[in-house]
């Protein structure tokens, strides 16, 4: 296109009322939600999962990780769309055995080092709770999203999400006596922040404490 093409659309659009350059950017930032997660003590609440409907989502199946880190699964909180393959490395030293008897996906994945990265398809919305039959303190959930998008807040508890229909859904463990469900939040049009209060406290995985053995395992592996 050359550029006497490209000033005649200006002018044109301009002429018709369509928004500039500018305007646009400015629908774009409007289209935008930031949304702030609160525990019940009005902490900041990290890795609650906040959803929306009626926004454009990839169909294409996509691969995620869970990892096992310092005998803990990282993340604490994965939230995925349904089909997405989800990779369980092991970057411990150790082994782990990673299982899961939900509903949403029953699995079991016999005892692996960390030289593999077994895949699990998640195929069907709900939440599944991981645990490790090594390791009683390790635990994660996979949200498996039933929604059109869903993101997980940061340490400060807030996350941005793109303005869908007038609700947000929000999930955090130990939410309700029932696993699936969440806090629906209306959103008034034209708003552009949103804080949610959940009567949760933040909860995370409480390795115990090393033995003698595997502290001086550890500290003859970073002498070398």
């Amino acid at each position: 296109m050359t550029k006497f093409q490209i000033t005649l659309l200006v002018i044109i659009g301009l002429a018709h009322g369509l928004p500039s350059v500018a305007a646009q950017e400015k629908i774009t930032a409007s289209a935008q939600l930031e949304v702030t997660v609160l525990d019940q003590n009005q902490q900041p609440l990290s890795l609650a999962v906040v959803s929306v409907n009626g926004v454009a989502t990839s169909a294409d199946p996509s691969t995620a990780v869970m990892d096992q880190v310092d005998r803990l699964f990282v993340p604490y909180v994965l939230a995925i769309p349904q089909n997405t393959r989800v990779k369980f490395p092991n970057s411990d030293n150790i082994r782990h055995q990673v299982y899961s008897f939900s509903e949403a996906r029953p699995f079991e994945l016999p005892l692996y080092s960390n030289r593999e990265a077994p895949e699990i398809n998640f195929d069907k919305s709900g939440i599944a709770v991981l645990g490790c039959n090594i390791h009683d303190h390790m635990q994660a959930y996979i949200y498996v999203s039933p929604h059109g998008l869903s993101r997980t807040t940061d340490a400060t508890g807030r996350v941005n999400m793109p303005r869908g229909d007038s609700q947000l859904h929000v999930w955090y463990p130990s939410l309700a006596n029932t696993i699936t469900d969440e806090t629906v939040v209306t959103v008034a049009a034209g708003e552009t922040k949103v804080t949610v209060v959940l009567p949760v406290q933040a909860q995370q995985q409480q390795p115990p404490p090393m033995s003698a053995l595997q502290q001086r395992f550890n500290q003859r592996k970073n002498n070398n």
